[in-house]
């Protein structure tokens, strides 16, 4: 089984001797279930080969994966575990068949995958394998003691996620128990809240293959920014803007000429011209606080994400361009972005 990020194509190719035209079959369902395959497809591609001495045909499925998956939904942080919602990915059968003669026969057995509204980089080729952990390894801060955000994990073959305090003291999360299926899992173990965590996912043979680290930071002046942002995997992720924000309005009209209600002596409070169709849309711009050069890749999957929240509230990114810092020719990195909500400042919802 495969992760499928389906945000950059996922191709499927079918060249067998002989044949004149190839078909798939999709079955696309919402389940933690791997074994509840839908019984008719919920598409059927074809294909003609291209020629007789170049008969290879190549399906991307990906768009039509995403049909099947949304995030207009957010959970929240576990105590433990909990089972990540079904919108947020889709299980995939793919079944491959060729032509020959007059009837199509299927190629091989059935694949089955699990797909994420994820992506993957040009550096990271053709129909990349991206980590389990929907999360990159890297250091996060957060803010407070509660929903302070969540790791998401493909599982498979692991078998715990081991959480290490600053000054060494260990807890064990086993995940074995929820084999094939997509779960939150705290970021920080509920005893080390106050002082952070190290955590590793440990696989069957007891190797580490995921690293991350999580520490809480103070803030005594301003009031921190929360977003929420679906990452390159496809997955939740919560980050925090620690130092000055900005909110802003912006209001847009149309104006009109009015006739005067008296004539010739006019009234001096009706004016010759008045507004109608006004709106307005907000704004608001956050600092990160300084952050180490790793961050640049956080910043990068925001500003590469397509939906996000401020402080629980839609919200698009404005910021479309921005330097990714390097240490060596800035020390102290901070990064400023702008956001603004996705909803009419008056409720224009029709």
């Amino acid at each position: 089984m495969a992760n499928i990020f389906a945000r950059s194509p996922y191709i499927v190719e079918i060249n067998e001797a002989g044949q004149v035209e190839t078909k798939i079959e999709l079955r696309l369902w919402n389940s933690t279930s791997t074994t509840a395959v839908p019984t008719a497809p919920q598409k059927v591609l074809s294909k003609l080969i291209p020629s007789s001495n170049a008969p290879a045909t190549y399906y991307d499925i990906s768009p039509y994966i995403r049909e099947f998956i949304n995030h207009n939904t957010i959970q929240t942080t576990p105590a433990v575990n909990q089972n990540t919602t079904t919108t947020q990915y889709c299980q995939v059968q793919i079944r491959k068949y060729k032509r020959v003669t007059n009837t199509f026969v299927e190629v091989g057995t059935a694949e089955q995958h699990r797909a994420f509204e994820g992506f993957g980089y040009f550096e990271d080729g053709y129909n990349p394998s991206l980590t389990e952990v929907l999360l990159s390894p890297l250091t996060y801060y957060y803010y407070g003691t509660t929903d302070i955000g969540w790791i998401t994990v493909s599982n498979s073959n692991n078998t715990f996620l081991r959480y290490t305090n600053p000054s060494g003291s260990v807890y064990n999360l086993p995940i074995s128990g929820l084999p094939n299926r997509v779960s939150n899992f705290p970021r920080v173990y509920s005893s080390f809240l106050g002082v952070g965590n190290k955590v590793e996912l440990l696989n069957n043979v007891g190797a580490v293959t995921w690293t991350g680290y999580f520490y809480p930071k103070t803030e005594c002046k301003y009031t921190p920014v929360r977003l929420d942002f679906v990452n390159k995997f496809g997955a939740w992720q919560r980050e925090w803007f620690f130092k000055a924000s900005y909110d802003n309005l912006n209001v847009e009209n149309r104006e009109y000429n009015t006739l005067p209600s008296t004539y010739p002596n006019y009234t001096l409070t009706q004016g010759q011209r008045n507004v109608f169709n006004s709106n307005g849309k907000r704004t608001i711009r956050v600092n990160t606080d300084w952050v180490d050069e790793t961050y640049s890749e956080v910043i990068q999957q925001m500003m590469l994400s397509e939906k996000m929240l401020i402080d629980g509230k839609a919200a698009k990114m404005n910021t479309k361009s921005t330097e990714l810092f390097k240490s060596i020719n800035t020390k102290m990195i901070n990064y400023q972005l702008e956001f603004e909500y996705a909803y009419d400042t008056i409720n224009s919802v029709m």
